[in-house]
């Protein structure tokens, strides 16, 4: 399950520098993932084939369900996400309601802690997104985050509940219910049958 990562030794890949906030927001437009955390610009490899494809199924079976709510919006990598905190990621996938998207047009860019987070993990960065970027978001309020395993193929579901993220482990045959997305369900596998 995506839990048994918390333990595993993974060797990163993601290229770590100390530097300014202005730094990172003078670096060219990339399409490569480069976030800016803790004081950090961290660059990682463009995703795998198996990352893309199960992004584009978690993304597919939520947009059909986002769809109905005209003004709320999901979104997806790259794009920069500016917390509260100042820190800057990129999600694989992420929720906005309509008043944030709204304010974000109006300021081009995402200046606030998505409702729902997806991230898919990649063998280089499994510590990054089921540690650092755990502590992150729930330290900044992101209510649901999901961490999508391709190797397990598992979702780990934490809810943010009196500040700290509950977690449900969800195998193939389960169903993942939203909870961002009341309403919201799918079984498991499917968002790895792409």
């Amino acid at each position: 399950m995506a839990t048994e990562v918390l333990e595993q030794a993974t060797e990163e890949r993601l290229i770590r520098r100390r530097a300014s906030i202005e730094e990172f927001w003078s670096l060219p437009e990339s399409v490569l993932p480069t976030e800016y955390i803790d004081g950090e610009i961290i660059m990682a490899p463009s995703p795998t084939i198996a990352h893309q494809s199960a992004s584009r199924s978690v993304f597919r079976a939520l947009d059909k369900f986002v769809a109905a709510a005209a003004a709320d919006q999901l979104f997806y990598a790259p794009l920069d996400v500016v917390l509260p905190s100042g820190d800057v990621v990129q999600p694989d996938i992420f929720f906005l309601a309509r008043e944030d998207v709204r304010r974000a047009k109006k300021h081009g860019r995402v200046r606030c802690a998505p409702l729902l987070v997806v991230e898919i993990l990649s063998p280089g960065s499994a510590t990054h997104d089921t540690l650092r970027k755990r502590d992150l978001y729930e330290k900044n309020g992101v209510r649901e985050y999901w961490i999508v395993d391709l190797e397990d193929r598992t979702v780990a579901q934490l809810v943010l509940r009196k500040k700290h993220y509950v977690l449900t482990e969800l195998g193939e045959s389960d169903t993942i219910k939203g909870v961002v997305l009341a309403g919201f369900e799918v079984r498991v596998g499917e968002l790895f049958d792409a």
